[in-house]
C-alpha cells in the first residue's frame, strides 16, 4: 500500500534517512550492519491507520503492550548507503495486530523485516511498561532502538580490563567531559552473545531499565531514546572519548 505522507511523518523518515546516512558515512555500516526501529504512533494519521495488511507476521514472543502501535523497521539485509537514499524502498511500516501476537505489514511493500525484530520488539515492550508505570501513553517514552558498529568501540570491547560496566563507563567518562552529559546513565556492557540471537536480546533487556546504550563485546552497540537524532549524537559522542582513549595509549607506547 501507498503511504500517505503528513508533515510530522515525513520528517520522521528524513531524520531516519540522516541516520542511516550518518552510520555509513562513519564507516559504522559495512555491507549490511545495523538496524532500526521508531515507533512512528504518533506521526502516523488518521488517513494510515486503517491501512489494510500487505501480509501478516505471527511473533513468537507475544508484546501485548504494544497493540496498535506503529513502527518503522529497517529491512532484512538492507544496506544503510541505500536507507539513506529511500527508507521505504528498503524498510517497512508495520502495526502490531491485536493481543500483540502478529505485526501487519502496511507499507510500502512485503519486505522480510530485520532479523533482530523480535528483541527490537521485546525491547519496545520495556519501554511501553516503562511509559505506562509513570502514566505516559506507549508511544511518549523511548521511541528508537538502533544497533550500529562504531569501529573504536568495537575495539574497546576487546580490551579485558575495560570489560564491565562500571569501569567502561567510568574510562569513557574521563576520556571527554561531554560523555556524561550526553549518556548521564553509562555504557552497559554486554558479554559476548551471538549476534541476532534471544540470548542476546535477552542480555541486553537485562540492561535496559538501568541504560539507555550498551556495547556489545566484539559486535557494536545498541542505541536506544526518545529522538532519533539525539541517540545518534550520544553514540558519536561516546566513540569519540573511545577513539581519545586508544589515541593515548598509541601516544605512551
Amino acid at each position: 500500500m501507498i503511504l500517505k505522507f503528513n508533515g510530522l511523518l515525513q520528517m520522521q523518515i528524513n531524520d531516519i534517512a540522516r541516520v542511516a546516512e550518518f552510520m555509513w558515512q562513519k564507516g559504522w555500516a559495512e555491507r549490511n550492519a545495523g538496524n532500526i526501529s521508531v515507533n512512528i504512533t504518533d506521526h502516523i494519521g488518521d488517513e494510515n491507520r486503517n491501512l489494510p495488511a500487505i501480509v501478516r507476521i505471527p511473533l513468537y514472543h507475544t508484546v501485548p503492550e504494544l497493540e496498535g502501535q506503529f513502527y518503522y523497521v529497517t529491512s532484512a539485509g538492507s544496506r544503510m548507503r541505500d536507507v539513506a537514499r529511500n527508507p521505504l524502498d528498503q524498510g517497512l511500516v508495520t502495526r502490531v495486530a491485536a493481543g500483540g501476537k502478529s505485526i501487519d505489514i502496511i507499507a510500502e511493500r512485503d519486505l522480510p523485516p530485520t532479523i533482530e525484530l523480535p528483541s527490537h520488539l521485546l525491547m519496545h515492550q520495556v519501554f511501553a511498561q516503562e511509559a505506562i508505570s509513570h502514566g505516559l501513553s506507549v508511544s511518549a517514552g523511548r521511541r528508537t532502538v538502533f544497533h550500529t558498529h562504531p569501529t573504536e568501540l568495537i575495539a574497546l570491547s576487546h580490551i579485558k580490563k575495560l570489560q564491565n560496566t562500571e569501569t567502561l563507563t567510568n574510562t569513557l567518562y574521563q576520556m571527554h567531559s561531554e560523555v556524561q552529559m550526553c549518556v548521564p546513565r553509562g555504557l552497559a556492557w554486554v558479554p559476548y552473545e551471538q549476534p541476532g540471537s534471544m540470548e542476546l536480546a535477552r542480555a541486553s533487556i537485562k540492561d535496559l531499565k538501568n541504560h539507555r546504550f550498551m556495547l556489545w563485546e566484539r559486535h557494536g552497540v545498541l542505541a536506544t531514546g526518545t529522538n532519533i537524532l539525539e541517540v545518534f549524537d550520544a553514540v558519536d559522542t561516546l566513540n569519540k572519548a573511545a577513539q581519545i582513549y586508544l589515541y593515548i595509549h598509541m601516544l605512551e607506547k
